[in-house]
């Protein structure tokens, strides 16, 4: 004994008895498994009735359906006609990223990005976009299809890859999900079941869009299409490889290494490599924010000490504080008169002015923040501020135990690029004493 579903009825038959059913749908037809497909045919008092079923019958056909066929081919539909003026996709809504939890970084946050994975990896994050249509009488909703698009400059609209193709259910287990009438949650992201196979060069793909084309049957069993493609948004690539990392990852699995485009190509240019040290972040997943109040698109480099003192490995947790706890200790060793802590100072000083000076000289770097210097609790010698002014000016004045005023010199002299408007005396800040922070922009300064 077998049941079939036909196109707008349900039919069941035991093989005992003969059994009368009646199928009421309310809001739409019946998809395979029992899901709603949101179809706008009324039920008629015709579609209520269901034939008898003799004992012993092999199958029970609906006299007026055709052959089965499986709902997902209909999107691979060649001959789809594209007809139905009453078939349309009205709107594409984008989803919008989770904020993060304290007030103030969720304050800054941006939907208008989708992270991209490298060939056969996942997202961590599944992003669903909102679709909304109309279905035309005697149309059944079968099958719904996401294409990504490369919508760069000359490009035309290229399918870059098939995100998602399948009938819709009331579940969304395979990236569909009906969510009342007219009206779906569709996923744009890659997951495990369907990773990425996006092969182009990440600096040549800048901008990116989603086709949604939704796929019908009509009761002559032909199959109908219309399609809308959803605004254009920016895509994130992982970061390049090759580059050595420090600090945490967070725990959500999505990482914090999400570059832009042009991002990913500046840090593919051997060039520009050599000027960085190890990485923190970049950005969340789709630009997820991650405690941040920029990091927003992709262009925002957190990375370690351009001056890495003896006995500090990058790579280890909390490596970027150890490295200015030893600039600490340094510097109270030459506030007592040590030379050794004098000369790790002024190396330190010295490095990191000739390193800054090779990234104030790229023109795609628009803005550095560095460690202002905090004061140290049981030493106040040290004042906010103070390892901003050994930079800056080879100089800190403090106050010793008599009362004295007394200079710290480090015999360096003023910076000769104190006047940069990259790096300016208010870009040195206390919450960059443990990295340093570089934003990139495509736009060149002058």
């Amino acid at each position: 004994m077998s049941r079939r579903l036909g196109p707008r009825r349900f039919l069941t038959a035991t093989a005992t008895a003969t059994v009368t059913a009646v199928a009421v749908i309310a809001a739409g037809t019946l998809q395979p498994g029992g899901t709603a497909a949101w179809a706008a045919t009324p039920a008629s008092p015709d579609e209520l009735l269901v034939p008898q079923v003799e004992e012993g019958s092999e199958e029970v056909r609906d006299p007026d359906a055709g052959e089965e066929t499986d709902a997902g081919e209909d999107c691979d539909a060649s001959d789809a006609a594209s007809d139905q003026p009453a078939f349309q996709v009205t709107a594409i809504n984008r989803d919008r990223v989770p904020r993060h939890p304290d007030p103030e970084p969720a304050k800054s946050a941006r939907d208008d990005r989708v992270g991209i994975p490298r060939p056969d990896e996942a997202n961590a994050q599944q992003r669903y976009f909102g679709v909304d249509y109309t279905l035309p009488a005697g149309i059944e909703l079968t099958c719904v299809r996401v294409d990504l698009l490369n919508t760069s400059q000359k490009t035309r609209g290229t399918v870059l890859q098939t995100v998602t193709k399948a009938a819709p259910t009331s579940g969304g287990g395979e990236g569909v999900r009906s969510v009342g009438r007219g009206r779906l949650k569709v996923r744009v992201t890659f997951d495990e079941q369907h990773p990425s196979k996006v092969n182009g060069k990440p600096s040549q793909v800048t901008r990116i869009a989603y086709r949604v084309s939704l796929y019908g049957r009509g009761q002559d069993g032909g199959v109908v299409t219309t399609s809308m493609d959803s605004a254009n948004l920016f895509p994130l690539w992982r970061l390049p490889a090759g580059f050595a990392r420090f600090g945490s990852r967070p725990g959500d699995g999505g990482g914090d290494d999400w570059c832009s485009s042009f991002t990913h190509g500046w840090l593919s240019a051997a060039a520009n490599k050599a000027l960085l040290p190890e990485i923190n972040d970049v950005s969340g997943e789709h630009a997820r924010n991650l405690g941040h109040q920029t990091h927003l698109t992709g262009n925002d480099l957190d990375i370690f000490h351009l001056y890495q003192f003896d006995g500090v490995r990058a790579g280890v947790a909390g490596s970027g504080g150890l490295n200015y706890g030893k600039l600490v200790t340094a510097t109270k060793s030459a506030m007592n008169g040590g030379a050794e802590g004098l000369r790790q100072v002024k190396e330190w000083a010295e490095t990191t002015r000739t390193r800054l000076g090779r990234l104030i000289d790229n023109k795609n770097v628009v803005r550095i923040y560095y460690a202002a210097g905090s004061k140290v609790k049981g030493d106040a010698r040290f004042a906010k501020g103070w390892a901003a002014a050994l930079l800056r000016e080879g100089v800190y004045t403090f106050t010793n135990a008599k009362k004295e005023q007394v200079e710290l010199d480090l015999g360096i002299g003023t910076w000769d690029r104190i006047d940069n408007t990259v790096i300016r005396e208010k870009d040195f800040r206390t919450d960059h004493n443990d990295h340093l922070h570089v934003s990139l922009s495509e736009t060149k300064r002058k």
